[in-house]
């Protein structure tokens, strides 16, 4: 039973790496033309942030069984936890900038909200490279 959900936490980890390249990904939305370019892309990134929520929720439920079976500092299982939910956090917030930028289907509404969503990206982005260094590390907390 270890072994299959520590499959399904690495290859949720797998699949929230899509957080790490969002900064770039997001900052190339404005070098698109405006209309349905922009529209296209941010669309894109909103169902692979849906992706990287879900796979949050995998890791996080499977990551907690694992945590049971082992041994680790209660300062590691705090960072842990506070790092999950800051992902969860920082990328519903993320989803809802993207949903208010994708509202109108030409995409003039991506220029007022293209601001927050690249600061938000970053944000997630080094959210999950924190996350990340935390999990391989575990010892040194």
């Amino acid at each position: 039973m270890v072994q299959v959900l520590l499959y399904l936490h690495v290859l949720g980890a797998i699949m929230m790496g899509f957080y790490l390249a969002l900064p770039f990904l997001a900052a190339r939305v404005e070098a698109l033309p405006t209309g349905t370019g922009q529209f296209g892309f941010l669309n894109v990134l909103f169902a692979l942030n849906r992706v990287g929520q879900l796979a949050l929720v995998i890791s996080f439920l499977s990551g907690g069984y694992l945590v049971s079976k082992a041994s680790y500092s209660v300062l590691w299982m705090v960072l842990s936890v506070v790092l999950f939910l800051a992902i969860g956090a920082v990328s519903g917030i993320l989803g809802k900038k993207m949903r208010v930028a994708l509202s109108d289907a030409s995409g003039s509404g991506i220029k007022g909200q293209i601001g927050s969503i690249r600061t938000l990206s970053t944000v997630v982005g080094v959210l999950f490279f924190l996350t990340v260094t935390v999990m391989k590390f575990p010892n040194l907390f």
